[in-house]
């Protein structure tokens, strides 16, 4: 039989060394809507001549892995995972801030093919960047993309391998589950109408003699970027981009109480910021980016709360 894209099941577990998948892994399934991972070749080509004028080789030199997969927001444990993961962090009395851990997992993804299934793992994997949607009358919908080291290819589980089933919570949307939206002191509060941010952890191979795979993989500054998109009612927004102002952004996420997460941005630095007048049907908007910036009192950049009512 061929194999259909809506029988992919994703699933994850948490690894102790990096690239090394535990013996009789406990699988936990993602709940993801799109997306993918896959091997990456490097080659070259030989430039040996002969009188023939033909090509004599394509010379493999390395192998990598990588992709990313949409998801829709709702409580759980992927969630909560893909947050840690991006963070380069760790949960602590239902509190994460972005750190400086390198926490790795084994990927692996399966394709219903009838008697034998087909089984991609992809071990040393870890999110390279984790973006958040938020926009009215829409699903809050995201996106993460990862770096492996590898791609394995198998027939069957892992021996003593279990799944766990996903979470049944329902999926948040920006009509109903979004609260408490704040941007510092500024009054009249902003009326936004889209809210996205990014984490950025600027993942880079590590390549090395004897190997067709990285090392574990190097990483830049925590950088997290996003945008804000607002109704014009007076100038109080508009002017704080013009004085590269500063606020704390704060919002609260999910469905169910004692469910819901509260992303705390204690400094957020506005940027390049517009005032958009458009045409007869539109509406005067501010469109501004912003960066999120280390803060001394909460010792962060980000801070999420979780278990919120």
């Amino acid at each position: 039989m061929f194999a259909d894209g809506s029988g992919v099941r994703v699933a994850y577990v948490p690894e102790t060394d990096f690239g090394v998948t535990p013996a009789t892994p406990a699988f936990k399934t993602a709940r993801v809507t799109s997306g993918g991972l896959r091997t990456n070749k490097t080659t070259v080509t030989s430039d040996e001549r002969q009188a023939d004028r033909n090509v004599r080789d394509e010379i493999l030199t390395g192998l990598a892995a990588g992709g990313s997969y949409n998801f829709e927001f709702s409580s759980g444990d992927f969630i909560e995972m893909l947050l840690a993961n991006a963070l380069r962090g760790a949960w602590a009395t239902d509190v994460l801030k972005n750190g400086v851990l390198a926490p790795t997992l084994t990927i692996e993804e399966t394709l219903e093919l009838g008697a034998t299934d087909s089984f991609s793992r992809f071990p040393g994997s870890t999110v390279n960047t984790l973006s958040l949607s938020i926009g009215a009358r829409e699903k809050i919908t995201g996106s993460v993309a990862f770096m492996c080291q590898k791609e394995v290819l198998a027939t069957s589980i892992i021996t003593g391998a279990t799944y766990t089933a996903p979470s049944v919570d329902p999926i948040a949307n920006a009509s109903n589950n979004v609260a408490a939206l704040t941007v510092g002191t500024i009054n009249p509060a902003p009326r936004v109408k889209t809210l996205t941010m990014e984490i950025n952890n600027g993942l880079r191979e590590r390549p090395e003699v004897g190997s067709l795979y990285s090392n574990q993989f190097g990483a830049d500054r925590c950088n997290i970027t996003g945008t804000l998109n607002a109704y014009f009612e007076s100038n109080a927004l508009y002017q704080a981009v013009l004085d590269h102002g500063s606020a704390a952004l704060s919002f609260t996420l999910g469905v169910e109480s004692g469910k819901r997460y509260t992303f705390l941005f204690p400094k957020i630095r506005f940027g390049d910021g517009e005032r958009a007048v458009g045409g007869n049907t539109d509406d005067v908007m501010v469109n501004i980016p912003f960066r999120a910036l280390y803060d001394p009192t909460e010792a962060c950049t980000l801070k999420i709360t979780r278990n919120v009512t």
